[in-house]
């Protein structure tokens, strides 16, 4: 884990915590609300490498089996659901522009790492710690964008 990103997040969560207590009142989250946070901020805390992220991108862009070892982790079903919530809130609050633009679903990690996957195809990890002001690497999401227009990714694109 990496402790001054962790302790980062946690002196200033208070709109996760908020979050996670309106989910609470109306019975869409499990547990403490304020324990969910605190396990939340700390999975988003683990240190991965950029070919790790590029690892996990993958395995989702082939329906949740890995594509290097053949094993599959994750359901077809569950990894749909997590390139759903990547498509609506994996970009923070510019994941609405985001897909508009881009047309991919992408997770965004507070330390600079960025994956965008284009299903049943591959995935893109990118890497610079430079965060604009969503949260999200302004490099990263640059190099993104530009190879989903150059290479035509936008999954809603009929020439896909």
């Amino acid at each position: 884990m990496l402790e001054k990103v962790y302790e980062s997040e946690m002196a200033s969560n208070l709109g996760s915590m908020s979050k996670a207590y309106v989910l609470a009142n109306y019975g869409l989250l499990d547990g403490d609300p304020a324990e969910v946070v605190r396990r939340y901020l700390h999975a988003c805390s683990v240190g991965v490498t950029t070919t790790q992220l590029a690892q996990m991108g993958a395995t989702l862009a082939n329906n949740g089996t890995n594509p290097a070892t053949g094993v599959r982790v994750l359901s077809a079903r569950n990894s749909r659901g997590v390139l759903s919530a990547m498509t609506v809130a994996g970009m923070y609050d510019d994941s609405g522009p985001w897909f508009y633009r881009v047309g991919l679903p992408t997770k965004s990690g507070v330390a600079g790492g960025v994956i965008a996957v284009v299903p049943n195809r591959f995935a893109i990890a990118v890497y610079s710690p430079q965060l604009d002001s969503f949260g999200n690497s302004v490099r990263a999401t640059a190099v993104i964008r530009e190879l989903s227009e150059r290479w035509n990714l936008h999954v809603l694109d009929s020439q896909n």
